[in-house]
């Protein structure tokens, strides 16, 4: 009972957080506004962006498990079927077989001898 409590009052303070991020955030750009005018409705589009890109990113995730009460330690790991792994030792091996023709086919050229090239010279 507790703990719920505990982390009932760290969501709680989470929130005022967010809620004073949000509301410094809109009163520096509308401040931004007042001073410049309709020059800032690109600023106000990048601020934005910008929001949702940092709360769909890995700080946002991590939010989004403290609110729903999931682990915050366990991240999500998908199960790979054996498939993927069988068809991943098949392309390592056939990447071998072609660094192996590679290294073959620059010794036969390093091997072949240069051709006799005509005199650049010129003669008069």
């Amino acid at each position: 009972m507790a703990d719920r409590q505990g982390k009932d009052a760290a969501l709680g303070w989470m929130f005022v957080a967010m809620a004073v991020a949000v509301v410094a955030f809109v009163g520096a750009m509308t401040e931004v506004t007042s001073q410049i005018g309709a020059a800032s409705i690109p600023i106000w589009g990048l601020g934005v962006a910008g929001a949702i890109f940092i709360a769909n990113g890995p700080i946002g995730k991590a939010i989004g498990r403290k609110i729903s009460g999931g682990d915050p330690e366990a991240p999500a790991i998908a199960d790979v079927p054996e498939e993927v792994y069988a068809e991943l030792d098949e392309l390592r091996a056939r990447m071998l077989e072609m660094e192996e023709r590679q290294d073959f086919a620059e010794r036969l050229l390093a091997q072949r001898p240069e051709p006799a090239r005509p005199d650049e010279g010129g003669a008069a």
